[in-house]
């Protein structure tokens, strides 16, 4: 456990996820889409807020913002972000050496692979939250009132499944940049995810299990299974890492 405390607070507390927690917060805000330049519009227009007079409620504007395109096409290079290279940083350095010896293999695989993949599910949950925070700003400082919630509707299972895919892409990434360089921990899931969505798009249309632009919208137990798929990836590449270094 103390494996896994110490390498998740290094990638949260790290600057890379503050970059990528603002970025994915940003692309989040874009993907809403024109609903975003009308509530501004609206807020400048009237002093007053009246309850569903804007026509989209906090969870309405939630839910654009996490299916829009850009914001899912900039979602796998942002969940590696954080963390997905440090393996590889730690072996090409030999820092590895004195941190198995002390901690030992199957520990240090631990920390590392947890690390990875729940630092990039806790940037796509906290992007939201931060989303949230800024669009009730925005509402309180133009009208004085809070942003109405709304009935909910597919906003906790798509944010679920949004987070799962912030692990699952972060893994994938540690994965690749153990094969190959640090660099690829970031392009390649974004380059893997356009490959995907272009093959989904053109020959299989109706395979939403293909297309990785509409796995927030697909079903949690495929992203589950996924996800326990690159878990064990990882700790498999990890592994022959630990034991060719070290």
């Amino acid at each position: 456990m103390k494996c896994i405390y110490y390498d998740l607070r290094r990638a949260i507390a790290g600057r890379w996820f503050l970059a990528a927690l603002i970025a994915t917060t940003v692309a989040l805000y874009l993907s809403v889409g024109q609903a975003t330049y009308g509530l501004i519009g609206y807020l400048e227009s009237y002093e007053l807020f009246e309850e569903n007079s804007f026509g989209y409620s906090m969870t309405d504007m939630l839910t654009m913002g996490m299916k829009g395109d850009f914001g899912l096409l900039t979602l796998p290079a942002l969940s590696a972000l954080p963390f997905a290279a440090q393996a590889l940083h730690e072996i090409k350095s030999g820092a590895i050496r004195p941190a198995v010896f002390r901690t030992g293999r199957k520990n240090w695989i631990i920390g590392k692979v947890a690390g990875c993949v729940i630092s990039g599910m806790l940037l796509q949950g906290a992007a939201v939250g931060l989303l949230f925070l800024i669009l009730n700003g925005l509402m309180r400082g133009y009208s004085g009132q809070w942003f109405p919630w709304g009935d909910g509707g597919d906003f906790w299972p798509m944010l679920l499944r949004r987070m799962l895919c912030g692990g699952i892409w972060a893994g994938v990434g540690c994965v690749i940049a153990l094969a190959e360089t640090a660099s690829a921990a970031y392009l390649a899931p974004l380059c893997l995810c356009y490959a995907l969505m272009m093959i989904g798009t053109r020959f299989f249309p109706d395979a939403m299990m293909l297309n990785p632009m509409q796995w927030v919208s697909g079903a949690t137990w495929f992203l589950t299974i996924v996800l326990a798929f690159t878990l064990a990836l990882q700790a498999l590449f990890l592994k022959r890492g630990t034991q060719k270094y070290v």
